[in-house]
């Protein structure tokens, strides 16, 4: 009789251990779950940054801002300067010599008025089949020659890898 109420006794043992490590097991894959979850809405906010940061370096190039006796005007660009920089963007090492602030991405800027037909494509370094973000920045377009001001449009589609 003794021996019978051990084994009973080491059965309800084993069979709440085993209970355990399930329940155990069971909180450990919904830990992972939510982790991974976590982690995946902070690399996309990491790379929506990136795509910001990448916006503001290229607002802030000299080859690109209005300059008027050395005063630098805040988010406009030179219809001119653009024109110059878009022209070298087809030169060998251009890629290279901008790759480390711009990595992988397509900066356009469009005119929206008053002419819309106006756009220049500053950088074009894309990843085919890769997820983008799309930054959009008004700016003012200053043209020296006329002495005219318009608006427009920075575009930054930053590629993930």
């Amino acid at each position: 009789m003794k021996n019978k109420k051990a084994q009973i006794r080491m059965m309800e043992t084993i069979a709440i251990l085993l209970i355990f490590f399930v329940i155990v097991i069971i909180a450990f894959m919904f830990y992972i779950k939510t982790a991974s979850v976590g982690q995946s809405s902070k690399i996309t906010k990491i790379q929506e940054l990136e795509s910001i940061r990448i916006s503001q370096a290229i607002s802030f190039l000299p080859e690109l801002q209005c300059s008027s006796k050395n005063i630098i005007k805040d988010n406009c660009f030179d219809k001119l300067k653009m024109v110059a920089f878009e022209s070298l963007n087809s030169e060998p090492g251009f890629d290279a010599m901008y790759y480390d602030m711009f990595y992988f991405s397509t900066i356009t800027v469009n005119e929206t008025y008053p002419d819309t037909s106006n756009s220049w494509e500053l950088y074009d370094r894309e990843l085919a089949d890769s997820p983008y973000f799309v930054t959009s920045i008004p700016i003012l377009l200053y043209d020296p020659v006329q002495r005219t001001n318009a608006f427009g449009l920075l575009n930054v589609k930053h590629y993930t890898q």
